[in-house]
């Protein structure tokens, strides 16, 4: 599947982890290992084979990253690996992204989807409906908040 947002020279692609390995993980080195200094052994956690994969390209180089995959019992979606390059953030990428994953996680069937926000980051999730739940807690060295979002079912 692949999804061309109003932003002229972006697409956003679905894919798999096998087959896009060398852009993800290379989105994920610049933004979470070197730019954050996450421990490479924290991002890299095991779950990425059983995941979907959505990867930003503009103007046909990757610059955006997200994953999802079932969660709990499998009614939830869970959102992590958001990341965009730091050169391209600012350009509407991360929001092509969010609705991207949102759309698909709709379709999909999940009731809700559940993210791990960087605490700063927190509020760009707001405008998407997502609601803080609970209290900060540390992540990879990072403060993060638990974020839900109600999504419902696209008529069949």
């Amino acid at each position: 599947m692949t999804i061309h947002p109003p932003l002229p020279g972006l697409e956003i692609r679905l894919t798999s982890y096998s087959e896009s390995t060398s852009d993800i993980f290379w989105i994920r080195q610049q933004v979470f290992h070197l730019e954050q200094k996450i421990d490479p052994g924290l991002d890299m956690d095991g779950e990425d084979d059983s995941a979907e994969h959505f990867i930003a390209y503009w103007q046909q180089q990757p610059v955006g990253i997200a994953r999802l995959r079932a969660y709990g019992d499998g009614t939830q979606a869970k959102i992590e690996r958001v990341a965009v390059l730091k050169a391209f953030r600012g350009r509407g990428i991360g929001t092509a992204i969010a609705t991207a994953v949102l759309t698909h996680a709709q379709q999909q069937g999940f009731t809700s989807a559940l993210l791990y926000a960087q605490a700063p980051s927190a509020s760009f999730y707001e405008p998407f409906g997502f609601q803080r739940r609970g209290e900060p807690f540390i992540q990879a060295d990072l403060p993060h908040i638990a974020m839900v979002k109600e999504l419902n079912r696209t008529p069949d």
